[in-house]
C-alpha cells in the first residue's frame, strides 16, 4: 500500500489519506526512527552539535510531518475510524516515546556529547537546546532505575490512552434541544433562528412541513441562545445540557479525572518531584505553584469589589425589568441580563455590531493591520491539499516579498467531528539551518457562526477578538527565524505561549484597528463613530467578573495538581472546582453541574497546571502593548518592527525576560495589566 502519510511532499496530502494509512505510517516511522537512532548512537567520530543533536532533531521532524496529518484529522475530521485507528498509533508512539527517553544507550550519547569541549562552547539557541534535551531526558525518567522506568511507561501509555478518551467523549456528548413552537424563539435574532431551522433540516427533524427549531452546544448555537432568549426554562435546559457535557452512559469522563489525577501524581512521585504542578513548571518560568497561586488570588483579591458592584448592577436590571426582589442571579440567566445591561448602558446590541464582521472581511482586516506594523502581505493560494472544503490557504510574504509561511484557516464547526474551541497548530516548524530555510505551515482553527443560505457568517464581537488571538499565535508560528526547529515559533516556555496571541486582540479594541477591520456586509461601509466608540467603551463591561472566572479556572488547575496526599482519597474534582467557584464568583454554585467533565485544556490538552498561563501571559500582553498606546499610533511601524524582531521572530532561542527587555528597553511591569483591569495604580 503506497502510503500517503509517508510522502516526501512538503505539503500533507489530505485529498489522499485515510483512516486506515495511520497505523500503517506510524509503525513504519517509528521503525526508520529506531534504526536511525541506532547509527547516532554507533558514531566513531567525535561528537558535535552538528553531527548528533541536528540528527536527532531531524528525525523528530519526520515523526511529526507523518504525526501532524493525523491529529489534524482527529480534531477536525473525527470519524469513529479516525477516532479508533489515531488512538492506536498515539499507543505506538508513547511506547516508542517511553523506550527512546528511558534507554540508556542513548541517554548515554547526549549525556557524552555534554560532556564535550564543543557542547561547553554552545550558546545562544543551540546551548539552549542542549539544555533543554538533557532536562527533558531527566524528566522522561532517564536516571530511574529499571524498576520505576517500566512503573513509568506504563503510566505514560495509560495517561495518553486516557487523555484520547476524554476529549472523545467531550467532542461525542452532543445535545439538541428542539424548539416546535415558535414563541420559545422570542428575542433571539432572526439569523440565529434561521439557522436554527435549517439545521432541523439536516437532523430530518422538521416532518410533514412542521416548523422546528434545533440549537446545540456548539458556540455559534450555544452563546447566542444563552444571550438574547427570553425563555429561562430553555435557557436552563441548554446551559444544564452544557454542563454535563462528559458525564453521562460511555461517555462519562469524572472516573477518567480520578484516574488522569492519580497518575500524574504517581508520575511526579516517581520523578522526585512532591506534585505534579511542581514538576510541570520545571519547563515554565512561575517559580513555584506558590507564586502562581498566589499571583492568581492577588489578582482576584483586588478585582473583588469591583466584581460585586457589577453582579449588584446586573441583578438590578433584572428586578427592576421583572418587577421582583432578589439578590441571586442564577448562571443561565447571566449572559442574558449582563447583555440587557451593556445595551442599555452603551446603546447597541450585538446583532448590530456583528453586522461590521463578515468573517472574511475580518479576517482581511487582521491582515491589513499586520501589513502596516510588520510589512507583511498575505496571498490566497489554491491546489493545496485540504482536510475540508471550507478551508483557506495564504501564503504569507515579509516587506522584501520574502516567503515566510503558509497559513491554513478553518473557521466553522462541524458537530460531532470537530472539537470545540478554538486553537492554532504549527504543521511544519520554520528553521534556517546551514544555508537551508524551512517555510513553516501553520493552521487556525475555530468554531465561529457559519454562514446560513445566502447570508455570510457574521462574527460576533468575542468571536472577533478570539480570531485575532489565534491568527496572533499562527503569527508566532509563522515568523520565526530560528536557525532550529526546536526553539520555533511556539515552541516557548509554557507561561509565554499566549503572549503574541493575547497582544494581537489589542488591535481589535482600538479605534485605529476597527477603522481598518470594520465593513458592514451589505454596503462595505465603516462602522459609524458613534457606535465605534460606544464598542470601544463596552470593553471592560464586567472586565472584574470575567477575570475572576479565569482565575477560578486558573486556581482550579494548580489546586488540583498541587495536591501533596496519595495514601489518603484525593479530594475529587468536583469538590474542588466547587471550592473555587464560591470563592471567587457571585453567582451561587449549582451542584448538577460538572465543568470539570468537560476542560479539555487540562486533562486532554497541554494545559495540566499550566492554566494560569493566560492570566501569566496578560502581564506580559499589556506591558507590550503599552508600548504602541505611548505612540502617536498603535500601528506605528517602528515599534510593529521591533515587537516582530525581539518577540516573534526569536521563539524560543533566548529567556523571554531578556527577549521581552530588548523590546520594550526595561523589565516587565504589572501596571499596565492593573491598569487594563481597572485597577488604582500608585
Amino acid at each position: 500500500m503506497k502510503n500517503p502519510l509517508l510522502s516526501k511532499e512538503y505539503f500533507a496530502q489530505y485529498d489522499k489519506i485515510e483512516a486506515k494509512h495511520f497505523v500503517p505510517a506510524t509503525e513504519t516511522i517509528i521503525k526508520e526512527a529506531k534504526d536511525r537512532t541506532k547509527k547516532l548512537i554507533a558514531l566513531k567520530a567525535e561528537r558535535t552539535f552538528d553531527n548528533t543533536m541536528i540528527p536527532s532533531m531531524e528525525i523528530s521532524e519526520d515523526i511529526s510531518r507523518v504525526i501532524m496529518p493525523m491529529s489534524q484529522l482527529y480534531s477536525l475530521m473525527a470519524t469513529d475510524e479516525v477516532i479508533s485507528e489515531y488512538q492506536k498509533s498515539m499507543q505506538l508512539l508513547t511506547q516508542f516515546s517511553n523506550e527512546m527517553s528511558m534507554d540508556p544507550d542513548n541517554y548515554k550519547m547526549y549525556k557524552d556529547y555534554s560532556k564535550t569541549d564543543n557542547a561547553k562552547k554552545l550558546k545562544g539557541e543551540r546551548k539552549r537546546h542542549l539544555d533543554d534535551v538533557m532536562k527533558g531526558f531527566i524528566l522522561a525518567g532517564a536516571d530511574l532505575n529499571n524498576r520505576d522506568k517500566e512503573k513509568l511507561k506504563k503510566i505514560n501509555l495509560e495517561l495518553t490512552q486516557l487523555s484520547l478518551r476524554y476529549s472523545d467523549n467531550v467532542t461525542k456528548s452532543v445535545f439538541n434541544l428542539v424548539i416546535t413552537a415558535k414563541k420559545d424563539l422570542k428575542g433571539l435574532p432572526e439569523d440565529l433562528i434561521t439557522g436554527a431551522k435549517e439545521k432541523a433540516k439536516q437532523l430530518k427533524l422538521d416532518k410533514k412541513g412542521k416548523d422546528v427549531w434545533v440549537f446545540n452546544l456548539d458556540m455559534p448555537s450555544y452563546l447566542p441562545f444563552m444571550k438574547y432568549s427570553e425563555n429561562d426554562k430553555l435557557k436552563e435546559k441548554l446551559w444544564r445540557a452544557y454542563f454535563k457535557r462528559g458525564t453521562e452512559g460511555e461517555l462519562d469522563n469524572r472516573p477518567l479525572i480520578e484516574k488522569i489525577l492519580k497518575l500524574r501524581k504517581e508520575k511526579s512521585n516517581l520523578l522526585g518531584f512532591k506534585t505534579y504542578a511542581d514538576y510541570s513548571l520545571e519547563t515554565k518560568m512561575a517559580e513555584s505553584p506558590e507564586v502562581v497561586m498566589k499571583f492568581l488570588d492577588n489578582i482576584a483579591t483586588k478585582l473583588e469589589t469591583i466584581s460585586k458592584k457589577e453582579y449588584k448592577e446586573i441583578i438590578e436590571l433584572r428586578n427592576k425589568t421583572k418587577k421582583i426582589k432578589s439578590d441571586v442571579m442564577m448562571p443561565w440567566e447571566m449572559s442574558y441580563w449582563s447583555n440587557k445591561l451593556k445595551e442599555e448602558r452603551y446603546s447597541f446590541n450585538e446583532t448590530e455590531v456583528s453586522e461590521y464582521f463578515e468573517s472574511g472581511k475580518t479576517l482581511q482586516g487582521f491582515f491589513d493591520i499586520t501589513g502596516k506594523i510588520y510589512g507583511l502581505k498575505y496571498e490566497k493560494v489554491k491546489g493545496i491539499p485540504v482536510w475540508h472544503k471550507d478551508v483557506t490557504v495564504y501564503k504569507i510574504f515579509d516587506d522584501k516579498k520574502n516567503l515566510r509561511a503558509y497559513l491554513f484557516v478553518d473557521l466553522y464547526p462541524r458537530t460531532g467531528m470537530k472539537r470545540p474551541g478554538a486553537w492554532m497548530n504549527q504543521y511544519v516548524s520554520g528553521k534556517r539551518l546551514k544555508g537551508k530555510e524551512t517555510i513553516p505551515q501553520v493552521g487556525v482553527h475555530c468554531n465561529f457562526t457559519p454562514p446560513v443560505g445566502k447570508k455570510p457568517s457574521l462574527l460576533r464581537y468575542d468571536e472577533v477578538t478570539t480570531l485575532f488571538h489565534e491568527c496572533g499565535h499562527a503569527l508566532h508560528g509563522a515568523l520565526s527565524m530560528t536557525e532550529l526547529s526546536s526553539t520555533s515559533g511556539a515552541h516557548v516556555r509554557w507561561d509565554v505561549v499566549e503572549l503574541p496571541s493575547s497582544f494581537h486582540e489589542n488591535f481589535a479594541t482600538h479605534k485605529e484597528g476597527l477603522k481598518i477591520i470594520t465593513k458592514h456586509y451589505k454596503t462595505g461601509k465603516t462602522m459609524p463613530a458613534p457606535l465605534m466608540n460606544r464598542l470601544i467603551k463596552s470593553n471592560n463591561f464586567m472586565e472584574a467578573i470575567n477575570t475572576r472566572r479565569q482565575v477560578t479556572f486558573g486556581m482550579f488547575d494548580m489546586s488540583l495538581h498541587h495536591n501533596e496526599s496519595i495514601a489518603k482519597k484525593m479530594p475529587s474534582a468536583h469538590d474542588v472546582y466547587k471550592k473555587m467557584y464560591i470563592k471567587y464568583n457571585e453567582m451561587p454554585f449549582v451542584e448538577d453541574s460538572y465543568m470539570e467533565a468537560a476542560f479539555s485544556h487540562i486533562f486532554a490538552g497541554g494545559y495540566a497546571a499550566g492554566y494560569y498561563s493566560y492570566m501569566w501571559a496578560n502581564i506580559l500582553d499589556a506591558d507590550a502593548f503599552s508600548a504602541f498606546e505611548e505612540k502617536k499610533s498603535i500601528l506605528d511601524r517602528e515599534t510593529g518592527r521591533k515587537f516582530m524582531e525581539n518577540i516573534l521572530e526569536k521563539g524560543d532561542s533566548d529567556d523571554m525576560n531578556v527577549l521581552f527587555k530588548k523590546f520594550r528597553g526595561r523589565a516587565v511591569s504589572e501596571k499596565p495589566l492593573l491598569k487594563r483591569l481597572g485597577i488604582k495604580v500608585k
